[in-house]
């Protein structure tokens, strides 16, 4: 439901429409209503707002405030196959099997990788992992892959993150004898391939509600099982029970840098799993928080920009085994020579990444990926390298406000394109990619809703667009994707303050499903503004009645944004708090999103 623009905000200096944030078909009225249930349960008014803005209840209130995994974790054997996974693996483990784990190249893989790693050597169990190259082997499992896997004398293949849609693959290591069990969570629109079991919560005969995990999350769930039947089993009478809860830094980890909603079972996996982060007891986020300089290990943003960009870097430019690599070892020397080796990599993935998304901005505005209005944009070049286009689609997405596809290929005179693609919310993207590929229109294609992967020529580009434009089409209108820009209140600058961030911690954490807090500064005066690292502004902002606070804009220098921060006119202008790294102590500084003109009095 509309409840008008905030502000009076229509078309902002970034083209936003600025609205009070409300959850879902809820008016201004309902939201009222709600915060007034929080408030009569003791919930300070800021905390209430909070809540109630992102669509909580005086039901539902605690088990937000307080996810706990007791109340979220659901009975293991709920998700379809679990049962069958857990006696296949189980059974390997007693006839001591040779066991190779084939996971994703990306974090979510990474994460699920060395956590089912960990359970094998903690139960004695002869395991190894297998992380396809990116740019030789592709996604997922082939049937070259799981033949090589089956000569290297492998008993029992379990893929993690990928091998839901598999097909031939799969059906290649029934035809070997190579005994497969998947533990995955990507769109399924068909019948399971053939495996011993295929365990994912989005397969159409699951009953368990999962959907929202991630792959760490599935593994997570596993383990829960896993650990209890070894238990039955006798198989920790020799030896220490695997401690599950000590390795929730990695599920947390996956589940961030996935990207998934942080309701339910995942909120509880982050909640709990980022205090295990804190602690850095993984030598290898250890070695990365070092090499990182890194001050606040146990956030959401240390998951999701610091650690995860790293961890994925050996899958985008270099190499792909590296994630899980650094994620097992327990000898902090080889830590801190992994940690070396990605953060070199991550620097070589962020020159990439700038020169092939500079090129892609001008190409957009320039109309070669679509109608800036429509339900996709898309476009790409051979030799546009498919470690990054992943990437310079979701910043694509958040600077147009739209779905959209960037290909690629490792070779310029490559004719196949491998494409990445990222979404807004409403348009389920991984759904029509998944369809088209099912359909035959794509050489390979799956995801979820905020994000797919797809294989197809480049001469069929203009082909493939249109028809995913078209299966977006009612959705994406439906969404209306409007540039809104949700705010959660209208602050005073002096009210930016330690006591305002420590209640917002309350409602955290913060992330997909459960956006961080946005506010308004209205009528306030930049000045000392600056350009700092390339291309971002800081600026310090001072409302009418005097009071300051440090800022700065990313990405904003020489846009109309950053013209404006550079300028001496007065703004109203939205910003996120954080503590101020810099300053230490109980300094408060914030992240500027947008601004626009305060109007003339």
């Amino acid at each position: 439901m509309d409840g008008g623009s905030f502000l009076n905000i229509e078309s902002s200096l970034s083209g936003r429409r600025w609205v009070q944030r409300l959850p879902h078909g809820a008016g201004p009225q309902d939201i009222g209503q709600v915060e007034e249930a929080l408030r009569r349960q003791g919930l300070d008014p800021v905390v209430a707002k909070l809540l109630a803005a992102r669509g909580a209840t005086a039901d539902n209130a605690k088990r937000i405030l307080e996810p706990r995994l007791k109340t979220e974790l659901p009975e293991p054997l709920s998700l379809h196959d679990m049962d069958k996974a857990v006696g296949a693996i189980l059974d390997a483990v007693r006839n001591t099997r040779s066991i190779t784990i084939l996971a994703d190249y990306d974090v979510d893989g990474g994460t699920s990788g060395a956590l089912l790693l960990a359970w094998f050597n903690a139960v004695g169990a002869r395991a190894s992992v297998f992380v396809p190259d990116r740019i030789h082997d592709g996604y997922g499992p082939s049937p070259r892959i799981v033949n090589k896997i089956k000569d290297q004398g492998t008993d029992l293949l379990i893929t993690v993150d990928c091998g839901a849609a598999a097909y031939a693959a799969l059906e290649e290591a029934h035809r070997i004898g190579l005994d497969v069990v998947v533990f995955d969570h990507h769109l399924m629109h068909g019948p399971p391939p053939a495996a011993l079991a295929v365990v994912n919560p989005n397969r159409l005969d699951d009953r368990s509600g999962l959907g929202h995990l991630t792959a760490a999350g599935v593994v997570f769930v596993a383990l829960v099982a896993l650990n209890r039947a070894a238990r039955e089993a006798g198989l920790w009478r020799d030896r220490p029970e695997f401690d599950l809860l000590s390795r929730l830094d990695l599920a947390a980890l996956g589940t961030i840098c996935d990207v998934a909603p942080l309701t339910g079972l995942n909120r509880a996996l982050v909640a709990q799993g980022l205090k295990v982060q804190e602690r850095l007891s993984n030598p290898g986020l250890a070695a990365l928080a070092q090499s990182a300089k890194l001050k606040d290990p146990g956030s959401v943003y240390a998951a999701g920009w610091v650690f995860g960009p790293r961890l994925n870097a050996g899958g985008r430019v270099g190499d792909s085994s590296l994630a899980v690599r650094i994620l097992s070892t327990q000898d902090p020397v080889e830590a801190g020579s992994l940690a070396e080796e990605l953060e070199r990599l991550n620097a070589e993935r962020r020159a990439i990444e700038a020169n092939v998304l500079e090129e892609a901005i001008v190409r957009v505005e320039r109309g070669e990926a679509g109608r800036l209005d429509g339900p996709l944009l898309m476009l790409g070049a051979p030799g546009w390298h498919p470690g990054i286009i992943g990437i310079v689609a979701g910043r694509l997405k958040d600077r147009f406000h739209r779905p959209v596809i960037v290909v690629g290929s490792a070779d310029p005179d490559d004719p196949i394109a491998k494409g990445s693609g990222r979404s807004v919310a409403g348009v389920n993207l991984g759904a029509a990619v998944s369809a088209a590929a099912g359909e035959g229109l794509l050489l390979a294609g799956g995801g979820h809703a905020m994000a797919a992967g797809l294989t197809t020529r480049f001469a069929d580009l203009a082909h493939v667009h249109a028809d995913l434009a078209r299966r977006l089409s009612a959705e994406a209108d439906a969404a209306g994707l409007r540039q809104d820009l949700a705010i959660d209140a209208l602050l005073g600058v002096a009210a930016a303050n330690w006591d305002l961030l420590g209640l917002m911690t309350q409602v955290g954490p913060y992330g997909a499903g459960w956006p961080d807090p946005v506010f308004a500064f209205a009528n306030v005066r930049p000045f000392a503004a600056a350009p700092v690292g390339g291309n971002h502004v800081r600026v310090m902002l001072e409302d009418e009645t005097g009071a300051r606070i440090k800022a700065i804009c990313f990405r904003a220098l020489n846009t109309p944004l950053g013209d404006a921060l550079m300028g001496r006119g007065r703004l109203h202008v939205v910003v996120r708090l954080k503590k101020d790294d810099w300053r230490g102590g109980d300094a408060v500084d914030c992240e500027i999103i947008d601004a626009s003109p305060a109007s003339e009095q």
